[in-house]
């Protein structure tokens, strides 16, 4: 596959353009509504037993917000290590979010509470950019994720209990297709894969690596669309 996103080495170039590009590709008709990662990278299991049990499992509404902050340097998406104590996704890396309460009354506002009571941002820090669809995750829950630009003067406080620590990873390293490799895995002496991005002692995986598959393919289509229009 062709390299066509800015190296790591000029993540200032997309400084500029990053908010139009995005904006422009969530637009996007061609970006898919709704993803079911599983299904889409382990066709082989379709059928058996262990894909009728994840089908079989109530899906839960959730909502994450995956925070983009403009630094000098270029933009920079920030990420969570949850807490080995929690009871949920216990040390796995995230985005701020979780499942929707019965009070929120949308799934955005699910997603800014939830990033509130995660990172100590509030929504009045944010601009919000648009959402992905939903994404389908192994552990019973469909997640809507929201993209949200952050300023370089935003400061976080973790909640310690839910959060481990902060890292941010380059934009333009997410965006690039060939960053999103299929990695085996196993459970239940099931094999399958699913997505995973390395960067520097980092793996993320599983669903937020989907997740941000979806965002490097609104990040092509928004490339797309500017240059169509710039054609015309």
């Amino acid at each position: 596959m062709t390299q066509t996103n800015p190296p790591i080495s000029d993540q200032s170039a997309l400084l500029p353009k990053w908010r139009e590009t995005l904006s422009q590709g969530l637009a996007s008709p061609n970006l898919p509504s709704q993803r079911r990662l599983f299904e889409e990278l382990n066709p082989q299991a379709e059928g058996t037993p262990f894909m009728e049990q994840r089908r079989a499992r109530p899906q839960k509404p959730a909502s994450v917000m995956i925070p983009i902050i403009e630094r000098a340097e270029g933009p920079q998406v920030l990420f969570m290590l949850r807490s080995s104590e929690m009871p949920s996704h216990p040390g796995q890396i995230s985005f701020p979010g979780g499942k929707v309460h019965p009070e929120d009354k949308t799934r955005l506002e699910t997603a800014l509470r939830e990033t509130e009571e995660e990172i100590g941002v509030t929504h009045k820090e944010i601009c919000v950019l648009g959402q992905l669809g939903e994404h389908f995750g192994g552990q019973g829950y469909r997640v809507t994720p929201f993209i949200g630009a952050l300023s370089d003067e935003t400061r976080f406080t973790p909640c310690p209990r839910e959060v481990d620590r902060l890292f941010e990873v380059p934009l333009a390293h997410l965006i690039d297709l060939n960053a999103h490799i299929p990695e085996a895995q196993e459970f239940a002496g099931h094999s399958y894969q699913m997505f995973a991005v390395r960067f520097k002692n980092w793996r993320i995986w599983g669903l937020t690596a989907g997740i941000i598959h979806t965002l490097a393919l609104a990040w092509r289509e928004g490339e797309k669309n500017i240059t169509e229009k710039a054609s015309l």
